[in-house]
């Protein structure tokens, strides 16, 4: 029983992270339709400007929000330079430009921060004994940050009208500009939301999971399946499909094999794909997938 909540809860922080990570392609495709493949390089371009920064004598929490800025910074400029120009924006068209964009950040990554994984000093080290269960306040940390960013995001969109005009640009677009909604801003906006959270799960993510030049090509993947159980469009879904997807990695990998923890992932995505193309927690995604 003690090693069944053991993997329970740190499938619980884990799927934290991939639930950040989801937020940032909800928030990004609900606006404008576009699948965000850079998102995992959000995430580890954080983690390695985080460890960075410390390791130059900034205090951590200083160099958390150096990394956050920085990162959305790189998310607003992407959108300028890239999503913006492109006129008639089809899925087919995100996916090839954000893939360019990701492999240049991967590329980026490997020549300023060079081949090896490094890991972030925790901001709260140690760890207490609960019921057996041994609890790092790292992840703890990344539950309570999460549920924080996550209930902020599903709050902005769902309940202010700033939030619901963004979600009106990519449901109804022409009424939208009808009614003087910018199109453009609401873009920029959505990708500035989807840099800060992304940057914020691969901040808290790297004192545990350590973070490299190619870490976000697993956190994107993994936060894509977590956004799609969701529908693409569902805060609330993302969230759900992040922790589902954590604890799900680590009782497989406790009680089957470790070989066959990243295996989980896209098991889930053909399944959902398949069975329920709106996804396990979406409603009114069917328009949109």
């Amino acid at each position: 029983m003690t090693d069944l909540l053991q993997l329970l809860f740190a499938g619980l922080s884990q799927g934290a992270v991939y639930a950040l990570i989801a937020i940032g392609f909800v928030a990004i495709f609900t606006v404008s339709g576009v699948i965000n493949l850079a998102q995992g390089e959000f995430a580890a371009l954080a983690g390695l400007v985080a460890i960075s920064a410390a390791g130059g004598g900034m205090l951590l929490p200083a160099a958390a929000v150096l990394a956050v800025s920085t990162v959305a910074i790189v998310a607003v400029v992407m959108e300028r330079l890239v999503i913006f120009p492109v006129r008639g924006m089809t899925t087919l068209v995100s996916l090839i430009l954000t893939l360019g964009v990701s492999t240049g950040l991967k590329a980026l990554m490997l020549l300023i921060y060079g081949p090896d994984a490094k890991g972030l000093e925790p901001l709260f080290p140690g760890a207490f004994d609960l019921a057996g269960v041994s609890i790092r306040y790292q992840e703890l940390l990344i539950l309570a940050v999460a549920g924080v960013v996550a209930l902020a995001v599903y709050w902005f969109y769902e309940k202010t009208l700033a939030g619901k005009s963004l979600r009106a640009c990519a449901e109804q677009p022409v009424a939208a500009r009808l009614v003087g909604i910018s199109l453009s801003r609401a873009s920029l906006l959505s990708f500035l939301i989807a840099g800060c959270v992304g940057a914020i799960g691969g901040v808290l993510a790297s004192p545990i999971y350590f973070t490299g030049w190619e870490s976000g090509l697993t956190l994107g993947l993994k936060g894509f399946v977590a956004a799609t159980l969701g529908g693409l469009v569902s805060v609330r879904g993302a969230v759900l499909g992040g922790l589902l997807l954590g604890v799900l990695e680590n009782l497989t990998a406790g009680y089957i094999s470790t070989g066959l923890r990243d295996a989980v992932a896209f098991f889930l995505l053909i399944v959902v794909l398949v069975a329920r193309p709106s996804g396990i927690f979406g409603r009114h995604a069917e328009a949109r997938v």
